[in-house]
């Protein structure tokens, strides 16, 4: 079973050496695309492993344990998209930034149908199970800011993508399809981090802080990937491509808290 020490070190480490190959593209055009795309695959690898353990450590198969399976199967697919992703980059030469949207991009946006079904299945189960839900128009008025800050983004980068009469209708549906989907998962995860913290500050508040955080930075990225990609201004090395690895590695934790919720409940 993976800990969240553990956790938090290979995060580091990963994300250190991912900030050497964006700055100093060792290797050149042959090697650097290769070790670049090493980067997500291993870091969804770990979340997909995290999430399993996190699934498998819940005994019963209630709601709770239908939700861990859901977001680790999602995962489990934004794998299956990266290894996608880098075979055709780097093994068949094929720029898939250009190419886009391609095959790893439709396993990327079916993966986020069963982490909306978790998401929703875990804040269902919060609502029937009897424990505290607390009053959703404070946490609404508390994420203000954010809301209104997320708005203000959407319009300025995705409006401008909607309205392009210039892009393909697929390419224009899945570079709007990405970040929408990740805000509809990110109000979720802040929502059940709002619903548990009112039971203090215990393990089960950091799995949902971390998921939060993961949410979080996978909703930047692909928000700027979407606006960078579509003005023709994305290039392989450029930062954003840190935040996938950070966001999948953000996830790993919260499974690893959870995983160490439940050995707390049998001890």
């Amino acid at each position: 079973m993976a800990k969240p020490k553990i956790i938090w070190l290979f995060t580091g480490i990963i994300i250190l050496l991912n900030i050497y190959v964006v700055c100093f593209k060792p290797g050149g055009h042959s090697l650097f695309p290769l070790l670049a795309d090493i980067f997500p695959i291993l870091s969804s690898f770990i979340a997909a492993y995290c999430l399993y353990g996190a699934f498998h450590s819940l005994r019963t198969f209630d709601k709770a344990k239908f939700a861990w399976l859901m977001i680790y199967l999602g995962v489990l697919l934004f794998f299956a998209a990266e290894c996608i992703f880098a075979y055709g980059e780097s093994v068949l030469n094929i720029d898939m930034d250009k190419a886009f949207p391609t095959i790893a991009d439709f396993v990327w946006m079916a993966a986020y149908i069963p982490l909306i079904i978790g998401s929703a299945t875990i804040i269902y189960w919060y609502n029937k199970s009897g424990f505290i839900s607390g009053n959703l128009r404070i946490y609404a008025w508390s994420n203000l800011p954010f809301f209104a800050v997320s708005g203000v983004l959407f319009a300025v980068i995705l409006v401008p993508i909607a309205i392009d009469a210039q892009t393909k209708t697929m390419a224009k549906f899945t570079y709007l399809y990405y970040p929408i989907v990740d805000l509809a998962l990110l109000i979720g995860a802040g929502l059940l981090m709002y619903i548990t913290s009112l039971f203090g500050h215990g393990r089960i508040i950091k799995s949902w802080r971390c998921l939060s955080g993961g949410f979080i930075v996978m909703t930047l990225a692909d928000l700027l990937y979407s606006y960078l990609n579509w003005s023709g201004r994305y290039e392989l090395g450029n930062f954003i491509d840190i935040g996938w690895p950070l966001s999948y590695l953000l996830i790993a934790a919260a499974a690893a808290y959870q995983q160490e919720l439940v050995r707390s409940f049998e001890h």
